[in-house]
């Protein structure tokens, strides 16, 4: 799911406009956003993301019309239509001889159809491409009704290849059950804490005990959200490996992201500057949590 914010238009659109947005005849955009490696500030991921170009409203986005693709039952449909604009931009990506994986967002209800799971390792086979390029991520914005349904659907899309991960990690629908329940390579926290940590220790708190959890799983961490890079070492130190968000890479068409990625093959050059552990917000951190009775811990915190 897009981390930060962008304007959009008003989502008065008419459930036949939203119809022939999701069966193609208007206005679907695709949009890709990069993750990067904190560490070395390379990127090392994409996240593919919709976005509505309407013709009278002006752009609309996901949180917009979403909820009334799935009123209308159309969810499955627009996931196999980002499928195959997705497979599109990886082929793309390897014509180019670049191979990053990208990532599809799809709710509960979709993944837990085999249906959808099959059409996707489908198309990627029938493309040629390894499935470890094609990532998952499920988005925690309804409730799961079948666990077991979907975990042999995620099972399933982990046996072929694809990596799949958790978007949201610390506010959607049983969160802490899920890291537990399903197949995961990779959790992403959710940006509610990224971007309160630096006036809130608590909420520093929370997103640093998260990643922990979710590091000694084995799980690959991403901060959602990341708005300033001045928060890159408090967010490494905290456990988050890897970052998103408007200050690392705002979402872009292929062609702006091809040309960052091939810069960085060609030039060995880095998104951002690795940034060392040290920082004095993490000292102002310490004092605000001392002030509000929490215990200190230790400087020297590691990640992944």
């Amino acid at each position: 799911m897009t981390s930060n914010h962008e304007a959009s238009g008003s989502s008065m659109a008419s459930d036949d406009e939203i119809a022939a947005m999701v069966t193609g005849k208007d206005g679907l955009r695709m949009l890709l956003q990069p993750q990067v490696d904190l560490l070395t500030g390379r990127i090392v991921s994409a996240e593919a993301l919709a976005r509505w170009q309407h013709s009278r409203l002006g752009i609309i986005m996901p949180g917009e019309f979403i909820p009334a693709v799935n009123r209308l039952g159309l969810d499955k449909i627009l996931f196999e239509r980002v499928s195959l604009r997705v497979i599109d931009m990886l082929l793309t990506l390897r014509r180019a001889g670049i191979a990053v994986p990208v990532a599809i967002n799809a709710p509960a209800s979709t993944l837990s159809d085999e249906r959808s799971v099959d059409f996707l390792l489908g198309r990627i086979h029938a493309a040629e491409l390894p499935a470890s390029l094609v990532r998952v991520e499920l988005t925690e914005d309804q409730p799961i009704r079948e666990l077991d349904v979907l975990r042999a659907s995620l099972l399933k899309l982990e046996n072929a290849g694809c990596e799949v991960s958790l978007d949201d990690f610390g506010t959607g629908h049983a969160s802490l059950k899920l890291l537990s329940a399903i197949p995961l390579s990779e959790v992403k926290i959710d940006q509610y804490f990224v971007t309160r940590m630096r006036r809130s220790a608590v909420a520093f708190e929370v997103l640093r005990t998260a990643a922990e959890l979710a590091n000694r799983l084995g799980r690959r961490v991403v901060a959602e959200g990341v708005e300033n890079m001045a928060d890159i070492p408090a967010l490494r130190a905290a456990g988050c490996r890897y970052g998103q968000g408007f200050a690392l890479g705002r979402p872009m068409p292929l062609d702006e992201l091809m040309m960052r990625l091939r810069t960085q093959r060609d030039r060995g050059d880095a998104l951002a500057a690795p940034a060392p552990y040290a920082s004095p917000w993490l000292d102002v951190y310490e004092d605000v949590k001392q002030d509000a009775g929490l215990p200190r811990r230790a400087r020297h915190v590691t990640t992944q």
